[in-house]
């Protein structure tokens, strides 16, 4: 095997407290230094002197976007012109083990068949970021290695996934894992190369932005529409599987309350308290995701408007040039 295994890839807004502290983790990996690159593409920001102070002692090569083009149109650049076999995909809000490239290092030793490799991604505590529906991959950019050769071939990452006017990214994992299936790539997992992620959206309006990202699905959709069907945010609840829970309720949610509000309207009560039952029912699996939080409820009551507005526009822009072809996936210099 090829001594250079490993060009590890960071996608980077440049804010120093979540950089420097990825950095220091890479620098404590227990594979050989000589084993693997680092390269961090700051998108649309400016790079931190402490990063770029800190960058060349740990062996990290840094460079920058000059305008904000996306976390898929970062990773594309970062994968120009790199030595590694393999490209090791992680975040700058992530806390790689010590061993992660250790253990990705040994399955791929052990198994040099694949070509793309999942390790596991956990919130502080242990509990794993994203359930799985099923044994299928979940092609998490935060713990994620890719044959180098057919990152090329498949053209890397979708960059009309990212919405610049309003800074909103989403599906771009799903979509490039569903090009590498396409392509017959062979996918192993491995459980021992883990990656600590911080708890997700935790200030307070960001259940909203969260909501707001479903602008996406129908790109997907209309992309890998199979796929989509049987995979995004499929769970199995006993014999059964549940698809788009949360999206279901959203919807169902809205409908209710708009029928609700013009009851009320054309002065049918009788009509407009049943509606409004329905809706509150319907909110119930919207605010347990997020665990039946108190204090932001005012905030959880506004997903489901937020996420029907969001497929709506998602639709809109479907409808735009060229929004179902694959567009170049070149960043910006």
């Amino acid at each position: 095997m090829d001594s250079m295994l490993f060009t590890v890839i960071v996608p980077s807004r440049g804010e120093e407290a979540k950089l420097l502290p990825l950095l220091e983790a890479l620098g404590r990996q227990t594979l050989p230094r000589g084993r693997f690159e680092i390269v961090v593409v700051v998108d649309g920001a400016g790079v931190p002197e402490a990063a770029l102070a800190r960058a060349p002692s740990l062996g990290a090569r840094i460079e920058r976007l000059g305008t904000r083009a996306g976390p898929g149109a970062a990773r594309n650049r970062g994968a120009r012109g790199v030595a590694g076999v393999f490209l090791a995909f992680t975040e700058d809000d992530c806390d790689p083990a010590p061993d992660w490239l250790e253990r990705a290092a040994a399955r791929l030793a052990a198994d040099p068949g694949l070509d793309v490799l999942e390790g596991v991604t956990v919130k502080p505590g242990g509990r794993t970021v994203r359930v799985r529906g099923d044994e299928s991959p979940q092609y998490l950019p935060t713990n994620l290695f890719v044959r180098r050769s057919l990152f090329e071939r498949v053209g890397g990452y979708e960059t009309a996934f990212f919405d610049a006017a309003r800074g909103i990214y989403f599906r771009e994992d799903a979509d490039f894992g569903f090009a590498l299936e396409e392509a017959g790539a062979r996918i192993g997992r491995e459980a021992a190369a883990l990656v600590t992620h911080p708890v997700e959206h935790p200030r307070y309006l960001d259940p909203l932005r969260w909501a707001r990202r479903y602008e996406m699905d129908a790109l997907l959709a209309a992309r890998h529409p199979r796929r989509f069907r049987e995979r995004i945010e499929v769970h199995r609840l006993g014999p059964w599987k549940v698809r788009r829970p949360i999206v279901r309720a959203s919807v169902v949610c809205v409908a209710a309350a708009a029928g609700a509000l013009a009851a009320g309207l054309l002065g049918l009560p009788r009509m407009a308290w049943p509606l409004l039952g329905i809706a509150a029912l319907a909110f119930v699996p919207v605010w347990a995701k997020w665990r039946f939080e108190p204090l932001r409820l005012p905030v959880f009551a506004l997903v489901p408007f937020a996420l029907v507005l969001a497929l709506l526009r998602g639709r809109a822009r479907l409808k735009g040039p060229s929004a179902r072809s694959r567009p170049g996936t070149s960043a910006p210099a």
